[in-house]
C-alpha cells in the first residue's frame, strides 16, 4: 500500500474517531433534564394555546444529535375557550443541535424535521385576543426556537373562511433555509412540492381538484444593507405550467410593522393540452379534447396585510375537438386587479369562429362580501356538438344568453337571465324524427323561468308553448299551454330495427321516452289532428299533469270521423320502460280506422263503432304493441260491412254462398253487430261477437293471436235464399231450418288470416233435418191412417220405406257437409 494512502487513512480514522468521541461526549454533556424541562416551562408559558406531547426524548439520527418530539397537539385557542381557530397534530419532530455548543452545555438548534402532521387554520370572522409578552427566560444555558433548517415530508394543511370556503393542500413536503433573524434575514431558500390541490367554494359546496403538483423553487439575499430581500431564483410550478418569480421584500425599517411586496409572476407562452394529467379533472367536465398556448402575468405590491393586485392571462388559440365538431377560438383574455380593501374588478372576452363570449364583475374578495356581474355569449349552435354527452346534436341555428348575477354569500347566488335559440335544426336523444325550424325566448331567475316564446317542427308536428317552470330540487314545476297542429304516432316511435339483423333475435322493445326534466307538470295541450295508425282523430283538447313518476291525461276529447271519442290515458315507469292504460269512450267512429290505430290487427269489417276500450301494456299507446298488451274492448258496430277477406271468400267456397244475386266477392252488408272482446298475451279472445248480414245472422267466439293466426267457431243462420240452387244443400235446407225459417251451419276456422282452414260440423243441421223430417213423416203416417186404417200391415211396410230414405238422407248431409 502506498506510504500516502496509508497516511490519509490514518488521518481519517483519527477524525472519525474524533468525532465520535465529540458525539459520545457531546450526548453525556448534553443537559437532559434541562431539555425536558424548559420545553415544558416554554409551553406553560403560551398563553391562549394549548400545546402537548405523548413523548419527548434525546435522539440520534445519523451523527446528528437532538431531541424527538413525537404525537405534538397545538391548539389555538385553548381547549375550552371556544372554537379552534389554529389545530395541528405532529406525528414526529426532531431537532437536531449543533455539537460544538453542546460540549459547553449550550443547547442551539441547528435543523428541524417534521414527519406527519394535519394542520387546520380556520378564520372565525373575528380578530384572535392579544397575547401577553413575556420576557425570555434567564439561565446560563440558552435555547434558538427558530431552525435556521426545516425539512418537512407528509404534511396535510387546511385553510377555511368564515363561509366554509378555503384551500386544502395535500401530502406536503420540501424544506427551507434561513440565514439570520426572521426580521434580518440575509439570505432564504425555499424548495417545496406539494402533490395535491382543493379549492372548496362554501361550506356547502364540493371540492373541485385544481391542477397539481404544485411546487416552488426560490432563493432571496439582502440586498442595500439588509433593507430588502432581492429574488435571485424563483420557479413556481403548477402542473405542466411554469411561471417565474421576480422582484423583492422590502424588510420593515424602524417605524414600519410588516414588509412590503413588489414581486411578478409571469409566465412564457406555453402549450396545455386537456391530455395533461394535471388537467384530467377539469377535463372530464367534457368530453371534448382542447389545447392552447397560455401565457400571464401576476403582480402583487403593498404591505403583506393588505396587498394589492392585478394579473391578466391570455390564451391564444384555443382549439376545441369533440368527434366532428373541431373549431378555435381565436383569442381569450382575462384580467383583474386587487385593491388593499379587497375590492376587485375582472374583465374576461374571448371571440373565434362565430362565437362570442363578455364577462364583467366586481366586488369583494373578502369572505361574505358581495359580487356583480353580466355575462353574454353568442354563437352557432353546432359549436356545442358533442361537448356534453346526451344533448342534441344542431346542424343550424344560433344561440344567446345573457346573465346578470350577484354573489353575496352565504346567500344563494342571484342570477336573471335570458337564453334564446333561433331558426335551430338538428336531432335530439330520444326522438325519432329531427327537429327544424327550432325558436325560442326565456328568460328566468333561481326560482321561475318563463317561456316567453317556443316553437318547433318534428317531422310533420309544429308545436307550440308558453308557460312558467317553478324551480325545485332536484326537478322544478312546470305550468305550460302547448298546441300542436298534428300528432302522428308512428314518427315519434323509435326507429325499426337495422336490416341483415339475425331472425333470432328477439325483437327489441320500445325505447322508453325522454324523462320528463320536471318533478310536476300541468299543461293544457291541444291537438289538431292526432294519427295512429289510419285513425284520425281531430279537435283533441286533453289536460296533462304529472306527478309522483306518473302522467295523466284527462279527460281527452276529440272528433273521429263524425263521432267522437273521450277518455283518460295515464304512463307510468317513464323513465325505464313505459307503461300505459288507456280508458276510451267511443261514439259513432269509424270501426276500421279506430281499431287500426289501437291494435296491430286489420279487422275485416267497417261500420261506425260505439263502446268502450280499455288498453293495458308496455311503450305507448299504438299498432306497434307487444305481447304485454292486455284488456278488452265492448261495443257495437253499426251500418257497416263484411270486406272480402280470404276468410270470407273461404267460407264463401265451402258452403257455396251467394249474395243476393251479387258477384261472389261482394261485401256483405250488416245493420248491427255486438261484440265483447278482450286480448290477453298476445291473442285477441272473442267471448261473443254476433250480427245480422240482411237477413242472415251470426255468431262467432274463439280468439285470433295478433301472429294472425285463427281459431275461430262460427254459427251461422242462413236465410234460404243464401243457398245456391240445385246443390245438395239447397234440397237439405227445405228440411234444416229452424224455427225461425233459417239454416244453421257450425264452422271452424284455423290456420291464419291468408290462409285459412275451413271445416263445417253438420251435427246442428243434422239435428234440425231429423226433426223435420220426421215431423213430415209423421203427417204422412197419420193421412195413411186415416185413409184406410185396416191396411197396418201395409202402413208398417210404408213406414219401413221412408225410414230408409231418411237415414239415406242424414248420411248425404254428413258427406256434404263434412267435407
Amino acid at each position: 500500500m502506498p506510504r500516502v494512502l496509508r497516511i490519509g487513512l490514518v488521518i481519517a480514522a483519527s477524525l472519525l474517531g474524533l468525532l465520535a468521541v465529540a458525539v459520545f461526549a457531546a450526548w453525556l454533556l448534553m443537559p437532559k433534564d434541562w431539555i425536558d424541562q424548559e420545553a415544558k416551562r416554554q409551553a406553560a408559558r403560551i398563553e391562549g394555546a394549548t400545546v402537548r406531547w405523548t413523548r419527548l426524548s434525546p435522539g440520534l439520527s445519523w451523527l446528528s444529535l437532538g431531541v424527538r418530539v413525537e404525537g405534538l397537539y397545538v391548539r389555538q385557542p385553548a381547549e375550552g375557550h371556544g372554537d379552534a381557530r389554529l389545530e395541528a397534530r405532529v406525528n414526529e419532530i426532531f431537532v437536531s443541535f449543533r455539537l460544538l455548543p453542546l460540549l459547553a452545555r449550550r443547547v442551539e438548534v441547528s435543523a428541524a424535521r417534521v414527519n406527519g402532521a394535519g394542520v387546520a387554520m380556520t378564520d372565525r370572522g373575528e380578530a384572535p385576543p392579544p397575547s401577553a409578552g413575556g420576557a425570555a427566560p434567564a439561565g446560563a444555558a440558552g435555547l434558538a426556537l427558530i431552525p435556521p433548517k426545516l425539512d418537512c415530508d407528509g404534511i396535510d394543511t387546511r385553510t377555511r373562511d368564515p363561509l366554509g370556503g378555503g384551500v386544502d393542500l395535500r401530502r406536503l413536503s420540501g424544506g427551507a433555509e434561513f440565514d439570520g433573524s426572521l426580521n434580518r434575514l440575509r439570505s432564504l431558500r425555499i424548495a417545496a412540492r406539494c402533490e395535491s390541490l382543493y379549492w372548496k367554494p362554501s361550506a356547502r359546496e364540493p371540492r373541485v381538484a385544481l391542477p397539481a403538483p404544485l411546487g416552488i423553487d426560490a432563493a432571496a439575499e439582502a440586498r442595500d444593507r439588509g433593507a430588502k430581500l432581492q429574488v435571485t431564483r424563483g420557479i413556481v410550478t403548477l402542473g405542466p405550467l411554469r411561471s417565474y418569480l421576480s422582484g423583492e421584500v422590502r424588510l420593515p425599517a424602524a417605524g414600519r410593522k410588516e414588509p412590503e411586496l413588489a414581486l411578478a409572476l409571469a409566465g412564457k407562452p406555453q402549450q396545455i393540452r386537456s391530455s395533461d394529467e394535471a388537467f384530467r379533472p377539469l377535463a372530464a367536465l367534457t368530453p371534448a379534447t382542447w389545447t392552447t398556448t397560455a401565457s400571464w402575468e401576476i403582480r402583487i405590491n403593498g404591505p403583506t396585510s393588505a396587498p394589492v393586485q392585478s394579473g391578466r392571462m391570455t390564451l391564444q388559440p384555443l382549439k376545441i375537438t369533440s368527434g366532428p365538431n373541431a373549431f378555435a377560438i381565436d383569442q381569450a383574455v382575462a384580467s383583474w386587479s386587487v385593491q388593499a380593501d379587497k375590492t376587485f374588478t375582472a374583465r374576461a372576452n374571448a371571440g373565434g369562429s362565430g362565437l362570442k363570449l363578455d364577462l364583467d364583475a366586481a366586488g369583494s374578495t373578502a369572505p361574505g362580501g358581495a359580487t356583480n356581474g353580466t355575462l353574454f355569449v353568442s354563437g352557432p349552435a353546432v359549436r356545442l356538438n358533442g361537448l356534453v354527452p346526451n344533448t342534441p346534436t344542431w346542424t343550424s341555428g344560433d344561440l344567446e344568453c345573457r346573465a346578470t348575477f350577484a354573489l353575496r354569500p352565504p346567500a344563494a347566488p342571484q342570477i336573471r337571465w335570458n337564453v334564446k335559440g333561433k331558426n335551430l335544426g338538428g336531432t335530439v336523444p330520444g326522438l325519432a324524427r329531427p327537429v327544424s325550424r327550432l325558436g325560442f325566448e326565456i328568460d328566468g331567475d333561481d326560482r321561475v323561468a318563463t317561456i316567453r316564446a317556443f316553437h318547433a317542427t318534428v317531422g310533420s308536428t309544429t308545436a307550440s308553448a308558453t308557460g312558467t317552470i317553478r324551480q325545485g330540487r332536484p326537478l322544478g314545476t312546470a305550468t305550460l299551454q302547448a298546441s300542436l297542429d298534428r300528432f302522428v304516432a308512428e314518427e315519434w316511435a323509435p326507429p325499426p330495427a337495422a336490416k341483415g339483423s339475425p331472425a333470432s333475435k328477439p325483437a327489441p322493445t320500445s325505447k322508453a321516452p325522454p324523462p320528463i326534466p320536471f318533478q310536476a307538470l300541468d299543461a293544457t295541450v291541444s291537438i289538431g289532428e292526432v294519427r295512429s295508425g289510419t285513425m284520425t282523430v281531430r279537435d283533441v283538447v286533453v289536460p296533462v299533469k304529472f306527478a309522483n313518476a306518473q302522467l295523466a291525461a284527462a279527460p281527452i276529447r276529440g272528433k273521429i270521423g263524425t263521432g267522437s271519442l273521450a277518455g283518460s290515458l295515464k304512463l307510468t315507469e317513464l323513465a325505464s320502460t313505459p307503461a300505459y292504460a288507456l280508458d276510451l269512450d267511443v261514439q259513432k267512429a269509424p270501426a276500421q280506422d279506430l281499431l287500426a290505430g289501437l291494435l296491430p290487427i286489420k279487422v275485416g269489417f267497417t261500420g261506425l263503432a260505439s263502446g268502450t276500450v280499455n288498453l293495458m301494456g308496455r311503450g305507448l299507446p299504438g299498432p306497434a304493441v307487444s305481447d304485454s298488451l292486455r284488456g278488452a274492448l265492448q261495443g257495437t258496430v253499426e251500418d257497416g260491412k263484411i270486406l272480402e277477406t280470404p276468410l270470407v271468400a273461404g267460407i264463401r267456397k265451402a258452403l257455396g254462398l251467394v249474395s243476393g244475386g251479387a258477384p261472389s266477392g261482394a261485401e256483405l252488408a250488416f245493420k248491427t253487430l255486438t261484440s265483447s272482446l278482450r286480448i290477453d298475451r298476445g291473442r285477441l279472445l272473442l267471448e261473443k261477437v254476433k250480427g245480422d248480414l240482411g237477413k242472415d245472422l251470426f255468431e262467432m267466439t274463439g280468439s285470433m293471436g295478433l301472429d294472425k293466426s285463427l281459431d275461430l267457431d262460427l254459427l251461422l243462420r242462413l236465410a234460404p235464399e243464401r243457398i245456391k240452387g240445385g246443390t245438395g244443400l239447397a234440397e237439405f235446407a227445405r228440411y234444416a231450418r229452424d224455427k225461425d225459417g233459417r239454416l244453421p251451419l257450425t264452422v271452424k276456422v284455423t290456420g291464419n288470416a291468408l290462409n285459412p282452414k275451413i271445416s263445417i260440423k253438420p251435427a246442428k243441421t243434422i239435428e234440425i233435418a231429423g226433426s223435420k223430417l220426421q215431423q213430415e213423416i209423421a203427417r204422412s203416417l197419420a193421412e195413411s191412417a186415416r185413409r184406410d186404417s185396416t191396411r197396418g200391415d201395409s202402413a208398417r211396410a210404408d213406414s219401413a220405406q221412408v225410414e230408409d230414405p231418411l237415414q239415406k238422407g242424414r248420411d248425404a248431409l254428413k258427406r256434404l257437409l263434412g267435407k
